[in-house]
């Protein structure tokens, strides 16, 4: 008896050694994120390489008629809230798909008195009301309403983005819709109050728009969504620099269901304790849109960079998952030898 019960203690201290190991792994692996993880743009940055799209030979000129397999549609019923505010906007009623872009970009950068930017962590309702009643919103919220308001209206919409930081959260992100009447891809920062033209009358796509910046068109102009609205910036030179600070980080969206996205559980639960933790939820529900870069040869070592961030994720991933094994294991057998020697007392 007195063998067995020195045998089962001595089990029982290797399997405790072998939680602790399990254990320091998954704090080892845990702590390697932590240069990732000082500030909120980093934090993005760790989303957008889980979210990270194939890239290779993506056709970014699609149209609603040949929408890829893989892009997120809005396929779910659209929230009838939305609704309300299409109509009562009376969208349907206007001329064309343009005429609604305007009144849309007019009512969001015109609501309120006041326009104070700042991230709103919200649901769509909630950024909706804090947006037209408090002038909060940064430029991401003004673009999720903007395409719910649209998709509402039936308006063919997607976004683009781009990034000065490695595809990180220091960057832009704004609204394209497609004209169903001049069967046209036409780009919009309302966030900014800005579209972009060479021939007046003319909105550009963000393609057409990110080549007259390459190439230096002289007959590139920005104009105001809303007159009487405040412009992103008050002298326009600073708009255009800012734009060409980005041209070497483009990137799609690579999706627009942003109901989906609003309903499901997981951001539903998660909403309410962070935005972080809210956009983890969606990623793991499978509801947040993959991110498909503009890949060229500027910015090829920040892609490669945001690939090796992406495979340190599913290596802390792979990591913790056999942390969490070892920690199982060796648990149920300290419990069992815990049992089997208070059976030898």
């Amino acid at each position: 008896m007195l063998v067995d019960g020195a045998a089962t203690a001595s089990a029982r201290a290797v399997w405790r050694r072998v939680f602790l190991v399990g254990l320091l792994l998954a704090v080892v692996a845990v702590l390697s994120l932590a240069p990732h993880l000082t500030a909120s743009t980093d934090i993005v940055k760790l989303r957008n390489a889980l979210l990270l799209g194939d890239n290779r030979d993506v056709d970014f000129n699609w149209a609603p008629a040949n929408i890829p397999a893989d892009f997120e549609l809005e396929r779910g019923p659209i929230d009838p809230f939305f609704a309300e505010v299409a109509e009562r906007l009376g969208l349907a009623a206007l001329p064309d798909d343009w005429a609604r872009v305007a009144a849309i970009s007019r009512h969001l950068l015109g609501s309120s008195n006041t326009l104070n930017g700042g991230a709103v962590q919200s649901d769509l309702r909630g950024t909706y009301s804090r947006i037209t009643k408090d002038g909060d919103g940064y430029c991401g919220d003004f673009v999720r309403t903007f395409m719910a308001i649209a998709l509402a209206s039936g308006v063919p919409v997607r976004a683009w983005a781009f990034s000065f930081d490695g595809f990180g959260g220091h960057g832009h992100i704004w609204p394209e819709i497609w004209n169903r009447q001049s069967r046209h891809w036409q780009l919009v920062d309302v966030y900014n109050n800005y579209y972009f033209y060479e021939t007046p009358g003319e909105p550009l796509s963000a393609m057409e728009f990110r080549g007259a910046m390459l190439s230096g068109s002289r007959t590139l102009k920005m104009a105001a969504l809303d007159p009487t609205a405040r412009p992103g910036w008050k002298i326009e030179e600073k708009a255009w620099d800012y734009y060409r600070s980005g041209l070497a980080e483009w990137y799609m969206l690579w999706g627009n269901n942003v109901f989906t996205y609003d309903r499901s559980s997981l951001v539903t639960l998660l909403a309410g304790v962070s935005r972080s933790l809210e956009q983890f939820g969606g990623i793991v529900q499978g509801v947040s849109p993959a991110l498909q870069i503009l890949v060229t040869p500027e910015n090829q070592r920040q892609v490669k960079a945001l690939e090796r961030v992406r495979l340190h994720l599913q290596i802390v991933g792979a990591a913790l998952a056999i942390s969490f094994l070892i920690m199982v294991i060796s648990l149920s057998r300290w419990f069992w030898l815990r049992r089997k020697r208070q059976g030898l007392r």
